[in-house]
């Protein structure tokens, strides 16, 4: 994602609280952005990208064993648009007029959390999640989210068993009023869930374990009903205080309507080190020639540029990593000043299916408080020889003041 990393790690995103009384928080958040790509010019509103939002979560639990959690967000332009601005960050149209500029409001979240044992979790309803190919991804000026229902065991020691099922998700359509524009998973946009026989959601089951000592092990299989089954693998050591190590493997094989087509593999290696405040990181993935399906997340971007999970995701530019033939390297690090946090991430991909998928990415950050606004600028050039909509210079501005009430 673009400046808040999600940690694989964890295994969900879900909002829960202790017994006690009802929690208000949210945040209001103003992005920019502006380019050189294609015809424009920087800080031109033609190049230009500007939205605003409004989050409000409310959390309440009604005993011990059950909470309640409900969010709604507000998106508006401000009325920017084609003054400093000419772009959106979120499609504001819903899923009938996605390139439309009017406010929406809709409801993000809700859901109930039950415990019905000790160190078992039950969330069914609205919700984030973290999952290696189906997960919120929060680069974004709002969020995507899920109808799941999902079941979190810890019963087994340094262990976390998960078994998810997901209906429907929001991550392919534009924002609308009050449903958010929800459509059934698998379905890249409300057309297609009309006319296919398909999108009959999706279960996923997946163990997380910390057993090995120093490491931290995954496993995820994933069944979209009728049009693929899929795994993930991945494992993270902590080889020494200073160093550690990763390595990643990912199969999408497709079924049903598709059966047959070719399996989508993916490999990828990470080592990272760490002394005295800097972070050093570098990175290495390859995804197979072959391949029908995208290795990245399911829930957004269409069926060919959502954010990838693979250790050598861009900061900024999605839909590389992920393409069949891709080979993808990346080095990264990061400094913490004390007043400010500072990244540099170069990556760079080569692809011999598909050179239009070929790019090269450095991306420089800055990261700070200002006033109530947890602030960050990125610098981005990109370099992509067959794709001039990219190839160029990027400003962005991020402002985020969270609350709580």
């Amino acid at each position: 994602m673009k400046f808040t990393k999600l940690s694989l790690i964890a295994a969900l995103a879900v909002t829960t609280a202790m017994a006690g009384d009802a929690k208000i928080s949210g945040d209001v958040k103003v992005f920019y952005g502006t380019t050189d790509a294609g015809n424009a010019d920087l800080f031109n509103k033609n190049g230009a990208t500007g939205d605003a939002s409004v989050s409000l979560d409310y959390t309440r639990s009604l005993s011990d064993m059950v909470t309640l959690n409900a969010g709604a967000t507000y998106l508006s332009t401000l009325g920017l648009e084609n003054t400093l601005v000419s772009g959106t960050w979120a499609a504001h149209g819903g899923a009938t007029t996605p390139q439309g500029v009017k406010d929406r409001a809709w409801i993000d979240t809700l859901n109930v959390v039950v415990k019905p044992i000790d160190k078992t979790m039950v969330v069914v309803g609205r919700q984030a999640l973290d999952t290696p190919l189906a997960f919120t991804e929060t680069w974004n000026v709002v969020n995507n989210t899920f109808d799941a229902a999902v079941v979190v065991d810890n019963h087994i020691e340094n262990t976390t068993l998960v078994g998810a099922w997901v209906g429907r998700g929001n991550g392919h359509n534009g924002f609308e009023n009050v449903s958010g524009g929800m459509s059934k998973f698998g379905a890249l946009n409300k057309e297609q869930e009309k006319k296919l026989a398909l999108n009959e959601g999706a279960y996923a089951v997946a163990a997380i374990t910390k057993a090995i000592p120093n490491t931290t092990a995954q496993a995820w299989f994933y069944n979209v009903r009728n049009e693929a089954n899929a795994f993930w693998l991945q494992g993270d050591v902590a080889a020494t205080k200073e160093l550690s190590v990763g390595l990643q493997y990912s199969q999408i094989s497709p079924k049903g309507v598709v059966d047959g087509a070719d399996d989508t593999k993916a490999v990828a290696g990470k080592v990272g080190y760490s002394v005295s405040g800097i972070d050093l990181a570098a990175a290495y993935s390859k995804v197979d020639d072959k391949g029908l399906v995208y290795m990245g997340n399911t829930a957004t971007g269409g069926a060919h540029n959502g954010q990838s999970k693979l250790y050598t995701e861009a900061w900024w530019n999605y839909g590389f990593v992920g393409q069949a033939g891709a080979k993808t390297a990346m080095v990264s690090a990061g400094y913490d000043l004390g007043a400010a946090n500072l990244t540099a991430q170069y990556t760079t991909v080569a692809n011999d299916i598909n050179n239009a998928y070929e790019m090269d990415e450095v991306t420089l950050t800055a990261t700070t408080k200002v006033g109530p606004f947890d602030t960050t600028v990125a610098l981005i050039n990109t370099k992509s020889d067959k794709n001039e909509d990219i190839d160029g210079n990027t400003v962005q501005v991020y402002l985020t003041a969270p609350f709580s009430l």
